[in-house]
């Protein structure tokens, strides 16, 4: 298996020689708008249903020896019938990402017309803009993907913050088996966070945040929304949404 070291620039730039068409995400990009953090990976989103892609992207992948990583090798494995599933590689310059369809983000070509153009390793990328960026990373709402928020967008920070969250369960959902799953997605958010039913009929959520502006709190409440409507949890993403001094 292809077990090279990170070299994002050499990665991005067989990409980019293959003529490959991709706008760089995650941790990478967020070095670009704010402060650089260490990451395992390059992350990049491609166009769905682009012809020269199809015949470009498995060229870089046999210049790059890339490997498809399993879930059991620390990849993702694809969901049936999902044509184009997030897949993960191991290469000769490390491991490399690719989305189609990231949570939060809108289609490839507005978010390609937003990015930023710049050079990495002396190749031309195209690199997601800051406000994309900001919902991909509240869509996604794991803590490393919260803190890339706070650092984004530290000048507009505010007071602390609570958030309420209501949301109607689905007529047939488990209600244990719901108050779990909502919990589990709200503690990268606020890991003294509340999830609670009432009435037998809402999901009722309460959070803290120090970091983030009222914008970016309801953003991740939808989000959550989005995520618990797509499991079956509530009756559809319709939410009553309420931010309040701590």
């Amino acid at each position: 298996m292809a077990d090279g070291a990170l070299d994002p620039a050499a990665l991005l730039g067989e990409l980019a020689a293959c003529g490959v068409d991709f706008v760089l995400i995650g941790a990478l990009a967020v070095g670009v708008h704010s402060e650089v953090r260490a990451t395992g990976d390059v992350d990049v989103m491609l166009p769905t249903g682009d012809e020269a892609n199809k015949l470009a992207l498995p060229r870089a992948l046999e210049q790059l020896r890339a490997v498809r990583l399993s879930a059991e090798q620390g990849g993702v494995d694809p969901v049936a019938g999902d044509p184009y599933p997030t897949v993960m590689f191991a290469t000769r310059h490390g491991k490399l990402d690719i989305s189609y369809r990231p949570d939060g983000s809108d289609s490839y070509q507005k978010v390609k017309r937003r990015s930023l153009d710049t050079t990495i390793g002396g190749r031309r990328v195209h690199v997601v803009g800051k406000d994309d960026l900001v919902r991909m990373k509240l869509a996604a709402g794991r803590t490393d993907d919260l803190r890339d928020v706070a650092g984004l967008t530290s000048p507009e920070q505010g007071a602390p913050r609570r958030v309420f969250i209501s949301m109607t369960l689905a007529p047939s959902v488990e209600h244990e088996w719901a108050r779990d799953l909502a919990a589990a997605c709200t503690v990268y958010f606020d890991p003294s966070s509340r999830v609670r039913i009432t009435d037998g009929r809402y999901l009722r959520v309460e959070a803290r945040r120090s970091d983030l502006t009222d914008r970016q709190i309801e953003q991740w409440a939808h989000a959550l929304a989005d995520r618990l409507d797509a499991a079956g949890v509530i009756a559809d993403a319709e939410i009553d949404v309420r931010i309040e001094d701590a």
